[in-house]
């Protein structure tokens, strides 16, 4: 395999790692064949949603922590498909920064070190963060990369130059482990196929303008809602709402090989996710509870602080990956499960999870987002300003439109109205402690020069959404400000105007016929008929977030 210097594999029959139990078979956050694991979901109070399938990634590390580019399993890929974002819908129309997609990584050393002291140590710190991520491999078509992946897996795990027999997914989940947990002088290189946008190349699943002439059996699957192309948009998702964004709302092809590997991630804005797995050896995942993930960060950031001290944004990276070892040291449970042809895995909010590839396999991803997941992403929208992260999706825009279009989907009233009451109060807060004390003159946004429309416009310093509310001083006229950030412009209040979409009044009436109409629907569903109407919509997601503590502790 590319990278020199592979050790001796596992034997085959020899036990991989035991920190999975066997009665963690069935992953919370995750759900396998096409059924919601609804005694496993995580529990909906934490904050968002779990994920599609991340970028390729590699493992690697001291201690049992690696990060991608690390000795061991490192991730790569062939086609030169950008990672990129770009919506084009009602709710947003935004363009993401570019990553590449599967790419190859070097060894680095991730030890546990204290915090960078020095201007020598954050630039030493800033230097390995330069050589983690992806490079780009080789163009690859999918036979040639099938080819080369059983040619690395039949050398790979080879016992004196003759191709090892009974391999199993446990053989090979033991060495990737061996390869994460003592990584010392050691380096693989794989190719990973991720991230391939379906809207150039097309999706594994018919598509709703097909005729299928050839096939006509096939058109049931084109208006299947379990086809993931139709998922997004079913009527019970937000997502609906948003068209056409790469990755988010149209899927993601993976084509992995041996060994390829997702590090531990969750969503964009926490979404809900789901994965299918088209043909090939099976993938194997690891889910850590909701409930946990905040423990999980706190984790990991305290095993690597110098790196998150350069980049602490490190998490959304996709290049860093910790042995369950490690984290059953720290409490944490981790819970596994493995995806074979022909079955889904369904990711749920704020559910950290990561996994490898046993051989070559092609598996189509994409994000959905019932209602219960409003909450979460109200959640993530905070911590993508804590990050000054970019924003896909624009929350608050969404929030408005599902705040509009309540009349017509009562049902989503209870969860709509409790995340809008909330927005609300932090809303008129913001604005009362901004004017007059830091601005002093307010406009209504008209779309002209003077009163600027700040419809997919950013904050300059922390990239917040302005879609409600946005701040301009005439010192720099083009500089745009949150309410949050307004307070880094020094300048007179009187130089400062903020433009605003409603009046606090007026949200306060839309928030009012939100609570009345989700009291309606309250009463009309009867009772405990409200929580089985609810039930019967989302079955597994809402049933899956009340069985989430039980299953954490198993």
């Amino acid at each position: 395999g590319g990278g020199g210097g592979a050790p001796a594999p596992r034997a085959p029959g020899t036990p991989p790692t035991d920190d999975l139990d066997e009665s963690k078979e069935s992953t919370p956050g995750l759900a396998a064949n096409g059924q919601p694991d609804a005694a496993h979901a995580p529990s909906a109070s934490g904050a968002d949603a779990g994920a599609a399938e991340g970028a390729g990634a590699s493992a690697a590390a001291a201690a049992g922590v690696a990060t991608a580019e690390g000795a061991g399993a490192v991730a790569g890929a062939a086609p030169s498909v950008g990672h990129h974002h770009h919506n084009s819908g009602p709710v947003q129309k935004r363009s993401h920064k570019k990553k590449l997609p599967g790419q190859t990584g070097h060894t680095a050393s991730t030890a546990e070190k204290s915090p960078p002291t020095s201007e020598v140590e954050r630039s030493e710190a800033k230097g390995i963060l330069a050589h983690y991520g992806f490079i780009p491999g080789e163009r690859h078509t999918v036979s040639t990369l099938e080819r080369y992946s059983r040619y690395f897996k039949t050398r790979y795990f080879s016992q004196g130059g003759r191709p090892a027999t009974g391999l199993s997914v446990r053989d090979q989940e033991g060495e990737f482990w061996r390869l994460v947990e003592t990584p010392e002088g050691r380096s693989v290189e794989v190719i990973y196929g991720a991230d391939i946008a379906t809207i150039e190349v097309g999706s594994g699943f018919t598509a709703k303008d097909d005729l299928c002439l050839d096939n006509p059996a096939q058109r049931e699957y084109a208006t299947s809602p379990w086809n993931v192309c139709n998922l997004p948009y079913n009527s019970q998702s937000c997502l609906k709402h948003v068209e056409a964004t790469t990755g988010i709302t149209v899927p993601w092809l993976y084509f992995g090989m041996t060994l390829s590997t997702f590090c531990w991630h969750v969503e964009d804005h926490h979404f809900y996710s789901v994965n299918y797995h088209h043909f090939g050896d099976p993938k194997v995942w690891y889910s850590i509870p909701a409930s946990y993930s905040a423990q999980f960060e706190e984790v990991m950031r305290r095993r690597l602080p110098h790196l998150f001290n350069a980049q602490p944004d490190l998490l959304h990276s996709l290049v860093t990956i910790l042995s369950p070892a490690v984290l059953k040291e720290e409490g944490i449970p981790v819970y596994r499960a493995e995806q074979h042809p022909r079955s889904y895995i369904i990711t749920f909010p704020y559910a950290y999870h990561a996994g490898f590839n046993t051989g070559f396999n092609c598996a189509e991803a994409v994000n959905f987002a019932p209602v219960d997941w409003l909450p979460y992403g109200a959640v993530a929208t905070e911590q993508y300003v804590r990050d000054k992260r970019y924003q896909s999706v624009a929350h608050d825009q969404l929030l408005m439109t599902l705040c509009d279009s309540a009349e017509q989907q009562p049902s989503f009233c209870p969860v709509v109205a409790g995340v809008m009451r909330e927005r609300l109060e932090r809303e008129a807060g913001r604005r009362s402690a901004a004017v007059p004390a830091r601005v002093g003159k307010e406009e209504r946004m008209a779309g002209t020069d003077e009163a600027p429309d700040l419809f997919e416009k950013d904050c300059c310093l922390c990239q917040a959404d302005l879609n409600w509310a946005g701040v301009r001083c005439e010192c720099k006229g083009k500089r745009l400000y949150c309410l949050r950030c307004v307070r880094e412009c020094k300048c007179p209040p009187e130089r400062s105007t903020v433009f605003y979409r409603h009046t606090i009044g007026e949200l306060e009436g839309k928030c009012s016929r939100l609570e009345e109409l989700a009291g309606l629907h309250a009463a009309a569903a009867g009772g405990a008929g409200a929580g089985a109407a609810a039930a019967s919509s989302l079955p597994a997601h809402r049933a899956g977030a009340e069985g989430a503590n039980t299953a954490a502790t198993l």
